[in-house]
């Protein structure tokens, strides 16, 4: 009977690239998402919340410390940078483009009789928004991604499966 081998490192460094790229993918879209489409103010339940700007600060933040943690140069520095404040102003443009979705939808609901058909092109131009949210987003991801060597990625992921346990 031969022993089972393991997975080889190189195998488990692809894996957790994997796995590190798709959650911050869903983490950036998620929180992409909610900003983009919530109305002014509303960020949180009764109100709490970011406004988009507080948001973009702070996942700005967050991005500076994570580059530093791979000793990402002053080049790769700014090329992420450029990267995600490009994304963070598609994002904010479509927010504002879609920003009247809220008061269309109140206007259906307090209306003596529910316009179904309204409701249902609202609710196809929202999902339609969301996507080019989350296709933005997936985009930024990937180009910043590209802008880190392989080994720094894979610190990375080193990083966050440490944090994660």
């Amino acid at each position: 009977m031969q022993p089972v081998e393991n997975p080889s490192r190189a195998g488990k460094r692809r894996f957790l690239l994997g796995s590190l790229v798709g959650g911050a993918l869903v983490a950036l879209a998620g929180t992409a998402l909610v900003y983009a489409h919530a109305p002014r103010g509303m960020h949180g339940m009764h109100g709490g919340g970011m406004a988009f700007d507080e948001v973009s600060e702070h996942f700005r933040v967050h991005v500076e410390h994570v580059l530093k943690e791979v000793n990402a140069t002053p080049e790769q520095q700014a090329q992420v940078r450029g990267i995600l404040e490009a994304a963070s102003s598609d994002v904010k443009a479509l927010r504002e483009q879609h920003g009247s979705a809220h008061a269309q939808l109140h206007e259906i609901f307090i209306a003596p009789s529910i316009d179904r058909a309204r409701l249902e092109t609202l609710r196809a131009e929202h999902v339609q928004a969301l996507d080019a949210a989350s296709k933005r987003c997936a985009t930024a991801l990937a180009d910043a991604a590209e802008v880190l060597t392989p080994e720094q990625r894979a610190q990375l992921g080193e990083k966050m499966a440490k944090r994660k346990t």
